[in-house]
């Protein structure tokens, strides 16, 4: 991975079932823990963080940025992951960087050159859906994420170019799998505790480019957790 910033980055992840914190440097991950999310707190990702900061010897202002999951996701989640955030990176006067859950969720598979279908949060007959690829350390969508019905979800996938060598992730891709069966032969998809998994350390990774775009001072409450809506979503192409 190039392009890398040399200081500490700390990554926060609050979007899906697990709350956690990773430490990411010098193109490596030095540390990561998780808890479930049910039993989560803002105290207790704070004592994560803690753990993560004093078991490397760092304080909060030793941080070069801070970076935090925005969603598609848990909406108390990912109100506590941002608050938290913006409080450490406003407290410690670093930059903070909001990091997009499905580019966080796709960052596993970047080695692949594949197009990448996510979808996650399914929910009363809709779900989040993106796809798109890696070109290096760049996310170049295909589909931009929106909130679509499940009906529609089929449409949507069909028309990308790589249709047949798609690699499906995200925690619903059994259930859209299953009300679009078409859609496995279109490639493969992964496994629900694989895809599920939205791990911290992809933040902050992700947070660690230099091309990441920083917030800092009062920018950083204009850095807002990312929420879609069905009304929003178009099919590729289509006019209105």
């Amino acid at each position: 991975m190039s392009g890398l910033i040399d200081g500490p980055v700390l990554g926060i992840e609050t979007s899906g079932t697990l709350t956690g914190a990773a430490l990411f440097r010098q193109g490596r991950l030095r540390a990561e823990s998780s808890v479930d999310a049910r039993a989560g707190s803002a105290e207790m990702l704070l004592d994560l963080v803690s753990r993560i900061l004093q078991s490397h010897a760092l304080a909060p202002r030793d941080l070069a940025r801070v970076g935090v999951a925005l969603g598609p996701g848990s909406f108390t989640g990912l109100r506590v992951g941002l608050a938290a955030a913006r409080g450490l990176a406003w407290g410690a006067g670093v930059p903070l960087i909001g990091v997009p859950s499905h580019q966080a969720l796709a960052w596993a598979w970047r080695d692949l050159d594949r197009t990448i279908v996510l979808l996650t949060g399914l929910r009363r007959g809709q779900v989040f859906l993106e796809a798109g690829r890696w070109i290096a350390d760049d996310w170049n969508e295909q589909i931009p994420a929106a909130c679509v019905a499940l009906e529609e979800v089929g449409p949507w996938i069909a028309r990308l170019p790589e249709a047949g060598s798609l690699l499906f992730t995200g925690e619903a891709v059994e259930s859209v799998c299953e009300a679009h069966p078409f859609l496995r032969s279109l490639g493969t998809a992964v496994g629900e505790v694989a895809g599920a998994a939205r791990r911290p350390a992809a933040v902050a990774a992700l947070a660690a480019r230099r091309s990441s775009s920083e917030a800092k001072g009062e920018d950083l409450d204009r850095l807002e957790p990312i929420y879609l809506r069905g009304a929003d979503a178009r099919l590729p192409g289509a006019v209105g």
